[in-house]
């Protein structure tokens, strides 16, 4: 039996993508310049002209060598209160001003589109803000220093993702709701734009993660549900199970040990649903190496693994009191060994896939003795046969039965 494959898929192949919302960028941009249009029209109809369509009094105007231009208020010869900035390269800054620099409420409209919308203070984006970009993403919430600050709902156009929650430098940090496309849900904490602390992955597919994490990976100790209800408890290593855990499987059997590269690996054992137990060796979700497996009916075999089957040298004790001792091969008998038997009995020679096969010697508790050829577990051809009082007599034998 092999434990790879079917119940160790990795936490990260449970995912089912669904197919995103195609992105229209051009739409996006002809909306967004729609827009621009219309809040320079509403603001310039408020604040900078009057009903006749003339300057309002209180209107000054400046041009600056780069080819920019400034309509609004102005104090002390300085950009104060109300007023509108053309970039010479089409950028549009409508809002607050004071002694030069947006201070208060204003919006930033790009060349491209993209604006600003919210609080600023000397001269940038500070408190609470939208920015929204050309490619329909938007952000709505705190900013700091020109940055993303505090709290904030990010949205994506194109993948319909949305995030809300902490914010530092521009970052993800903190505590926050990550929302995919696909269906799958994080919450928890992040670092520098990663998962990174405490946090719990809801998979669309029904399967969870809740744990540790590290670089936007699971890192640490953490417990994962598999949508079919198996589960796992133990460590992880940049996305897969690495280290000491344990996991329990639906069928009733489970495992207890170390693991690498997201699989079986080290030493562990491993409860099997009708109470057989193997602790031993693993590589890849199979024993290999050394190992004792304990058979539920009390037969126990101690020795050597390969590719999940006894294989090398190995001692099967068997719940009788009878005994092998030898080789073993693909999982059954094969090569040279010893059977003593719970009645005094010894069998030494070799044996083939489970039976007695080629030369072999077989010596009854009274000394009685056969030495020769087997054949499917029975002595079988002209063979040495020593009696009980010693005399060694040559037998013809077929299937244990005398023929001569």
């Amino acid at each position: 039996m092999s434990f790879n494959n079917q119940k160790q898929t990795r936490y990260s192949q449970v995912i089912t993508v669904l197919d995103k919302k195609p992105i229209n960028l051009e739409a996006e941009k002809q909306k967004a310049m729609m827009e621009r249009e219309q809040l320079i029209q509403d603001f310039e109809a408020n604040y900078i002209y009057d009903q006749s369509g003339n300057y309002r009094p209180n209107i000054r105007i400046k041009q600056y060598v780069d080819g920019s231009k400034y309509e609004g208020e102005v104090v002390n010869d300085k950009r104060n209160g109300k007023g509108i900035y053309h970039y010479a390269n089409s950028d549009k800054y409508i809002g607050d001003w004071k002694d030069d620099k947006f201070h208060g409420f204003g919006i930033y409209i790009f060349m491209n589109g993209e604006r600003y919308e919210g609080e600023l203070r000397e001269g940038a984006k500070h408190g609470k803000g939208t920015y929204k970009y050309v490619n329909g993403n938007e952000y709505k919430g705190e900013w700091r220093n020109d940055r993303k600050n505090g709290h904030g709902i990010y949205d994506y156009y194109s993948t319909q993702e949305r995030y809300d929650g902490q914010w530092v430098d521009g970052e993800k940090h903190g505590y926050g709701i990550y929302n995919y496309a696909y269906g799958d849900r994080y919450e928890g904490n992040w670092k520098e734009g990663e998962k990174f602390g405490k946090g719990k992955l809801e998979y669309a597919s029904g399967a969870i993660y809740e744990g540790e994490w590290y670089g936007d990976k699971a890192h640490g100790s953490g417990v994962f549900l598999f949508q079919n209800g198996d589960r796992y408890e133990g460590e992880w290593v940049k996305g897969k199970k690495e280290g000491i855990g344990k996991i329990s499987y639906t069928d009733g059997s489970r495992y207890e040990g170390e693991w690498l590269g997201d699989m079986i690996n080290g030493q562990g054992i491993y409860y099997f649903p009708n109470g057989d137990i193997y602790q031993g060796q693993f590589k890849d979700g199979e024993r290999n190496g050394n190992g004792i497996y304990i058979f539920v009916s009390k037969d126990k075999y101690e020795g050597e693994w390969h590719n999940d089957k006894k294989h090398g040298q190995g001692v099967l004790y068997f719940a009788n009191g009878d005994i092998y001792e030898g080789e073993w091969s693909n999982g059954h008998k094969n090569g040279r060994g010893v059977y003593k038997f719970a009645n005094g009995d010894i069998y030494e020679g070799y044996v083939e896939e489970d039976k007695k096969q080629g030369r072999g010697i077989y010596k009854w508790r009274n000394n009685t003795r056969y030495n020769g050829e087997w054949k499917d577990d029975f002595m079988h051809g002209r063979s040495a046969f020593t009696l009980e009082d010693g005399i060694t007599v040559q037998v013809e034998f077929q299937q244990d039965r005398v023929l001569s």
